[in-house]
């Protein structure tokens, strides 16, 4: 009978202290505890006030330094200093709440627990005239019953990547500073305290904290780190999450593309920066610089990009200037595999030259190619299309393009057959072969 009812007590407390406290803190189901790691940004947040002596000093050093960051406040304290909030809040940094009295859910029962919550947000509510968004357990631990409301409530749950131990009594200021030095990476989330809250607390933590602040926001500057509320946080994070919903879209997109029409990766090699495919040409009559005539109706071969290829180069070059410098690294390595795949594959066979249309197109006449602009129609909705694309592919998004949109116009780039097994042909077969073969329109498509 003793045994069952330790097994009772046991799946009890399993299921009632243990287990939402493993979803939500382990798991991290349903829970913010860090962001993109793309982004460039960290989150600074400071748990336990406000504190008529700590929190001003806080806020007077990342005025000084001009970083916003975020502050989960105990219902009681706002209460009582409720100027500290509204200071809080004016100088555009995040509230969110950390319960009414910090206590240790595990220890409540239910209701008291879910109240504990609901009565934080209702005090910094009556502060600010806002519902605060943000919302972080004391302690980081749920019961059953808080984890399941902060589920279903309209509270963002935000726990940690990083702990600064500034309330452990053996830290120090350099101590503080050196953990977040060697451990933060961008898209963490660290935790300070800005007041000292019993158990196992530091009287004098929040002290060093302040005094390590100063030097903390310097490196994070060095090491080109940005402290960021949770507001712009989570906005990168919603942003990335959509992105990579985008993404997922254009890879079927992609996979379809290819298939519809008849791409072929350059030689059979997936390495290979091109994909090949033989259309008819329908723009107007062209001569191309070696004499070449292009006419309606000729056979061309339509080259694009590989844009898996593609998508590792622009994941690694943080300009465009990079991306063009790397994009034509590897198209010097992958045209000498054109060559040979325009001079053996019967498929290419006939064809008169390559076109491709791309906005990064500076340094291609260096390998052969003439530049031609498009037509004002194509061109709009080429620009379009292919912008909407290095967005998709970039790491810096959006933002990254604004800065760079007049550098991004289409032009179509073209090279004859002859051309192309003239310079980048060495296995021994003559261009000459080709004789009067019409150019193939290859067409390298940023797809």
């Amino acid at each position: 009978m003793s045994f069952n009812i330790f097994k009772l007590a046991g799946l009890v407390i399993f299921l009632y202290m243990l287990l939402p406290t493993i979803l939500g803190r382990t798991l991290h189901l349903g829970a913010l505890y860090r962001g993109s790691k793309k982004s460039g940004m960290v989150a600074l947040t400071f748990d336990d006030g406000p504190d008529p002596r700590y929190t001003p000093q806080v806020l007077d050093i990342l005025k000084k330094y001009q970083v916003r960051a975020s502050f989960f406040l105990v219902g009681r304290h706002a209460e009582q200093h409720p100027h500290l909030v509204k200071r809080i809040m004016a100088e555009g940094h995040s509230l969110g709440t950390h319960g009414y009295n910090h206590r240790f859910v595990w220890l409540q029962n239910p209701l008291s627990a879910i109240q504990e919550i609901r009565k934080g947000i209702k005090t910094i509510e009556g502060i600010t005239g806002k519902v605060p968004l943000f919302f972080r357990p004391s302690w980081g631990v749920f019961n059953l019953f808080t984890y399941l409301y902060l589920l279903l409530a309209r509270q963002r749950t935000v726990l940690w990547s990083l702990m600064s131990w500034d309330w452990h009594p053996r830290s120090s200021p350099d101590r503080i500073h050196d953990i977040v030095n060697r451990k933060i990476k961008a898209g963490a989330v660290i935790v300070f305290h800005d007041r000292c809250t019993k158990p196992g607390a530091a009287d004098d933590g929040p002290a060093k904290m302040v005094e390590a602040l100063p030097k903390i926001l310097e490196s994070l500057q060095l090491k080109g780190l940005r402290p960021v509320s949770l507001d712009e946080f989570m906005l990168c994070q919603d942003a990335a999450i959509l992105k990579k919903c985008l993404r997922g879209l254009w890879q079927v997109w992609e996979f379809c593309f290819d298939r519809l029409a008849g791409l072929k990766p350059v030689g059979g090699q997936e390495s290979n920066l091109f994909r090949l495919a033989v259309r008819n040409y329908r723009g107007q009559q062209m001569e191309l610089p070696d004499g070449t005539l292009l006419l309606p109706g000729d056979k061309v071969g339509e080259l694009h990009f590989n844009n898996e290829f593609l998508q590792r180069i622009t994941a690694t070059a943080r300009s465009l200037e990079l991306i063009g410098i790397m994009l034509l690294r590897e198209t010097r390595r992958s045209l000498p595999l054109l060559a040979k795949a325009v001079s053996q594959d019967p498929t290419y066979q006939g064809i008169k030259a390559l076109i491709g249309i791309t906005m990064i197109h500076r340094g291609t006449s260096q390998l052969g190619f003439s530049v031609y602009d498009l037509t004002p129609g194509i061109r709009s909705i080429v620009a379009w299309y292919q912008r909407w694309l290095l967005f998709l592919l970039h790491p810096g998004g959006l933002s990254h393009l604004r800065r760079q949109w007049n550098k991004l116009v289409p032009k179509k780039v073209v090279i004859s057959r002859q051309e192309l097994l003239k310079r980048y042909l060495s296995d021994g077969v003559s261009w000459s072969e080709s004789g009067n073969t019409r150019p193939a329109k290859g067409t390298i498509n940023a797809r």
